[in-house]
C-alpha cells in the first residue's frame, strides 16, 4: 500500500469508512467513543486525513497478533472472498476453510480489488464486509485492497491460506511462495461452479428477457 504519512487530504465519511472495511455507522461510534476524531469543515460536515485512517487500517491489520488470549496455540486461517450475492457456495467454501483450524480471517475483496479482474460487484463494498462479518463460521473481518492476498496474509501472517481452483494459476503460485517463506501453507479448495454470482446474475437476465 502507498505510504501516506505526509498526506493530509482530507475525505468523507463514506470514503473513510470504505477505506477502513466498516460501516458509516460503524465509524461514527468511534467518533463517539473517541477513537478517531473527525474534521468539521464548512457546512458542519465530517472529514478525516486519510494517512489518520492508514495509520488506523494498519494497526488494525496488527490487532489480531495483539490478542494473544484469542489466537495462542490456534490454527489461523485465511481465506478471501468478493461476496457479490451471498450464495450456498459462498458458505461452503467458509465452512470448509472454518474446518482447517481454529480462527477464521475472511478477506473481502474492495470493489477496486475485483475490478482487477472482474466486473464492478453488484453489491457495493460497505454492505458485502457487512455481510460476512455476520455469518457464525467467521471470526475476523478483513477489507482486501488488491485481488491478490499476499498483501494482507504478510500483515496478518496466517498459519493457512485458502485459494481456489478458479484462480489463476499464477496467483495460486504467488501466495504460495509468500506461504511458504512465513512458515505457512496454502490449501486450494475446490469450486462450486453450480453456485455463483455471476450464474445467479445471468439467471436473472435470463428470466428478464422471457
Amino acid at each position: 500500500m502507498k505510504n501516506y504519512e505526509n498526506d493530509d487530504l482530507l475525505i468523507s465519511l463514506r470514503e473513510a469508512s470504505k477505506l477502513m472495511g466498516v460501516s458509516v455507522d460503524t465509524l461514527r461510534n468511534w467518533d463517539k467513543n473517541n477513537k478517531l476524531k473527525p474534521i468539521r469543515t464548512v457546512g458542519n460536515h465530517r472529514r478525516y486525513k486519510r494517512k489518520d485512517i492508514i495509520k488506523m487500517l494498519d494497526s488494525n491489520y496488527g490487532e489480531l497478533k495483539g490478542k494473544t488470549n484469542l489466537i495462542k496455540d490456534k490454527i489461523v486461517v485465511y481465506v478471501y472472498i468478493c461476496g457479490d450475492i451471498l450464495h450456498r457456495g459462498h458458505l461452503l467454501h467458509l465452512k470448509n476453510a472454518a474446518l482447517l483450524g481454529d480462527f477464521l480471517i475472511v478477506g473481502v475483496l474492495t470493489d477496486e480489488a475485483v475490478m482487477e479482474k472482474k466486473p464492478i460487484p453488484l453489491i457495493p463494498f460497505e454492505e458485502r464486509i457487512e455481510l460476512v462479518e455476520c455469518l457464525k463460521m467467521v471470526d475476523m473481518v478483513v477489507p482486501q485492497h488488491q485481488y491478490s492476498p499476499c498483501l494482507n496474509i504478510t500483515r496478518l501472517k496466517p498459519d493457512i491460506l485458502i485459494e481456489s481452483d478458479s484462480h489463476d494459476k499464477e496467483l495460486i503460485e504467488e501466495g504460495k511462495k509468500q506461504m511458504k517463506e512465513m512458515g505457512g501453507e496454502v490449501v486450494v479448495a475446490s469450486y462450486y461452479p453450480y453456485q455463483s454470482s455471476t450464474g445467479i446474475k445471468n439467471k436473472i437476465k435470463n428470466e428478464r428477457k422471457e
